[in-house]
């Protein structure tokens, strides 16, 4: 049954899949080899997200025309103690914020009887049209933000520019890919009243940081006060070993793990901790 995207709580980032942070269509396909370019290959990204009671999984078939039939596959996560079956057909834009692939696409979703936990051993199962496939990965632990340690105010610049904010953390081996994300982002009107606002009005967040213990995060500034609350994202580095896999041919072996296996698949699979969050006010 093909229901409605899943509702978002005012202010909360959904990030299952990383699709919907930095990958596009383009990224899911990889050069004709004699297995790659078979219509029936699936690729499958799934990211599971500390904190989130769902879990959502994109699978497209690369190498078939766009107005070809969606991947049909099956697919099982279990957690500790538990096991959650992708049952639910989602509408894409809860899965991926690209409006354009490159062979048909489908979104599934399973409803998990307890939230992702920042720590854990999580595998998944399933079928696709050549074969089974399966996958593993452990949470990578949750990034630290060291700097700024405390709720942080800071002046308003000229209208029109922004604000650096210097960031220091520490993370550990299992993270390869970190963020800096913005979240509850408030804006204070002329008449003093204090209206939500997106995210993206203060930049193009999450952003990747490139320093090894520090870097600077760039915040967008209009005209009126602002208030959001700054974290870090960890990421796992099967996510990030298939970001730099994506595009070269030919694909250089032996390849690492991605966290997914099997019989006409490829792709990812991950997980996602977030940071203690600061609350940051400009003004």
């Amino acid at each position: 049954m093909r229901r409605k995207s899943l509702p978002r709580a005012p202010g909360k980032t959904a990030f299952t899949l990383a699709v919907a942070v930095t990958l596009s269509a383009c990224d899911f396909t990889r050069p004709p080899d004699p297995f790659e370019a078979h219509p029936d290959v699936v690729t499958i990204a799934l990211l599971l997200v500390a904190g989130e009671s769902e879990a959502r999984l994109l699978a497209v078939h690369p190498h078939r025309p766009r107005d070809g039939d969606a991947p049909k596959i099956t697919a099982t996560l279990k957690g500790p103690g538990w096991t959650a079956a992708f049952s639910e057909e989602l509408e894409l834009e809860s899965c991926t914020n690209s409006a354009s692939w490159p062979g048909p696409v489908r979104c599934l979703g399973a409803t998990l009887p307890e939230q992702i936990g920042a720590i854990g051993d999580y595998t998944l199962e399933g079928t696709a049209p050549l074969g089974s496939f399966r996958g593993a990965m452990n949470m990578p632990a949750p990034p630290d933000l060291l700097e700024p340690e405390d709720d942080l105010e800071l002046p308003a610049p000229a209208r029109g520019t922004g604000v650096e904010i210097p960031v220091k953390y520490r993370t550990g081996s299992d993270v390869g890919t970190l963020m800096a994300d913005v979240t509850d982002a408030f804006e204070t009107l002329d008449d003093g009243t204090e209206v939500e606002i997106n995210r993206h009005h203060l930049g193009p967040f999450p952003r990747t940081l490139e320093g090894a213990e520090a870097d600077t995060v760039y915040v967008f500034y209009n005209a009126n006060p602002v208030r959001f609350r700054l974290s870090l994202l960890g990421i796992g580095r099967h996510y990030t070993n298939f970001l730099a896999h994506i595009g070269t041919f030919p694909t250089p072996k032996p390849w690492p793990s991605f966290g997914i296996e099997g019989e006409g698949v490829y792709g990812y699979f991950d997980g996602l901790t977030r940071s203690p969050a600061v609350q940051v006010r400009i003004r």
